[in-house]
């Protein structure tokens, strides 16, 4: 008889004493007390504004290095109609010709 067999047996003609089909007392009341204070504090929304927060501030630093290369490219382009005319036209000019292949 295998190990297991042995604990699965002995967990079945255990007495189920601990079980009860209602909550410990006191609990329905002070999960609802709990609720009611964690709205009034206005943690969730505090915590929700700090993530908004960070989020743009992200998307802030995001654009401004977006909107700083493309001001450069514009920049290093004497001619647009040069395909090597920067450093990025020479990058898309490679990836066209290794992607057509």
């Amino acid at each position: 008889m295998s190990k297991l067999d042995r604990l699965f047996r002995a967990a079945a003609s255990a007495p189920n004493e601990s079980l009860s089909e209602e909550a410990p007392f006191g609990f329905d009341t002070r999960v609802v007390a709990n609720w009611r204070a964690g709205s009034r504090n206005g943690n969730g929304s505090r915590e929700f504004a700090r993530y908004f927060k960070r989020i743009a501030m992200a998307a802030v630093v995001v654009a401004a290095c977006a909107s700083a290369g493309a001001f450069w490219q514009l920049q290093q382009n004497d001619d647009l109609d040069e395909a090597s005319g920067g450093a990025y036209a020479m990058a898309d000019s490679a990836i066209e010709a290794n992607t057509l292949q």
